[in-house]
């Protein structure tokens, strides 16, 4: 499954054959996400970084776009950053990320957090409005003010902050690790690891990041499961240990993430954890590049260059 927001796949040449695509599909039968995305059950590819709530969006497209205008129209902002949402990811119509961003910028400016990190995103990659990662961060900060989780783990990993982080910074970290720590959300812990991991606005700690990744994994989020999947590839704050990476991986691409069937290709291309396998390897590189993965359009095929 490739949606519109997933972004365009690149063109590979030929179509697959059969035995590729079932080939393909053994280890990813749900398609694949390009890096960065999630998969949302009954939605599609969504940016991780979005504040995205489903019960709202599915509110908006169950009363038709109309009404959810007409809600917007009145001042309510979860109704604004929901048809925003549905504008940009092409849920009905076309996407439309111009109008998106115009809702987005309303509905912040009337209180919603959601929308002033949705705002932020499209900031930081020039979506809808021109690149501007500055206003994107304080975007980041004034979602994370008002409650939004999700704004406090973009701020707290947008960038590599040192020893000194602001003040805003910091308490964007203490929010992620209550959230982590409270209800073992799986983003936040997720987030506070890889923040543990560069050593951003926490201290640098890869055994705790490991950890953290092992605890977001088990509460089924695969971008952890791919991260600590690298850890035991690399030893990083844990032992190293091929099977173990690779089964991790496996987990992660078949739950859609694109650069974990990345990973499990390069581990079935040098026969890392498994017997080697140069075809399920190709195949696998082709579909996470079909997602959009750059790593993997390098790669192509089993005998290239491997992101491993």
């Amino acid at each position: 499954m490739v949606c519109p927001a997933c972004g365009v796949s690149p063109d590979l040449g030929a179509p697959r054959s059969a035995a590729e695509a079932r080939n393909a599909d053994a280890d990813a039968p749900n398609g694949v996400c390009r890096v960065g995305a999630q998969m949302v059950e009954h939605v599609g590819c969504v940016d991780e970084e979005l504040s995205f709530s489903a019960d709202a969006l599915d509110a908006c497209r169950n009363g038709g776009e109309v009404d959810c205008q007409a809600h917007c129209s009145q001042g309510d902002a979860t109704s604004c950053t929901a048809l925003a949402l549905a504008h940009m990811l092409a849920l009905e119509n076309a996407p439309n990320t111009t109008f998106a961003a115009s809702l987005l910028e309303s509905s912040c400016a009337h209180g919603d957090g959601a929308a002033c990190n949705d705002m932020g995103v499209l900031k930081a990659k020039g979506i809808g409005f021109p690149v501007d990662v500055e206003r994107a961060e304080t975007l980041y900060a004034v979602a994370c003010d008002r409650g939004d989780v999700v704004g406090c783990m973009n701020l707290a990993t947008s960038r590599q902050w040192g020893n000194a982080p602001p003040d805003n910074v910091i308490n964007a970290a203490q929010v992620v690790e209550r959230a982590c720590m409270a209800s073992a959300d799986g983003r936040a812990c997720r987030a506070l690891g890889s923040m543990h991991a560069r050593g951003s606005a926490v201290p640098r700690d890869e055994a705790l990041a490991a950890s953290l990744f092992e605890r977001a994994c088990q509460a089924e989020d695969v971008a952890a499961c791919d991260l600590l999947g690298k850890a035991y590839l690399e030893g990083a704050g844990v032992t190293a240990n091929d099977a173990t990476a690779l089964q991790l991986f496996r987990k992660a691409c078949d739950h859609a993430r694109s650069d974990a069937c990345t990973d499990l290709a390069a581990m079935y291309c040098m026969g890392k954890g498994i017997a080697r396998d140069p075809a399920r390897s190709t195949a696998l590189f082709r579909q996470a590049c079909e997602a959009g993965d750059a790593a993997a359009c390098r790669s192509r095929s089993c005998g290239a260059s491997t992101p491993l």
